[in-house]
């Protein structure tokens, strides 16, 4: 659904624009929410790359945190990277690890 929403194909071109700007993420600097969705999820793996934007939507309970996230690398890489999880809802660095993982991936595969 996300990579519909980030192409256009979702719903009209204006309306998938419209879901971006709700989702972007600044994830530069610090937060002091540990949930802030640009700075709790796939935002803390794209800290100290020098760059990049971020679309996301973060989701957790007691037992799950999730993240469905959107991508542009500064090397122009742009992927949509989703992370479920179950029973890990308190290992907040689950999710950027796995961020981390894909983002060396892509970069040396270039």
């Amino acid at each position: 659904m996300l990579s519909e929403i980030v192409t256009g194909r979702a719903v009209t071109a204006q309306r998938s624009a419209r879901m971006m700007e709700l989702v972007q993420r600044d994830f530069s600097g610090t937060s002091k929410d540990a949930d802030d969705q640009g700075h709790g999820f796939t935002g803390i793996a794209l800290q100290g790359t020098g760059g990049g934007r971020l679309w996301s939507k973060a989701g957790w309970t007691s037992t799950t945190r999730h993240d469905a996230a959107y991508i542009e690398l500064q090397d122009g890489s742009k992927f949509v990277l989703v992370t479920f999880t179950t029973d890990h809802a308190n290992e907040r660095e689950i999710i950027p690890t796995v961020a981390r993982i894909v983002m060396n991936g892509i970069k040396n595969v270039k």
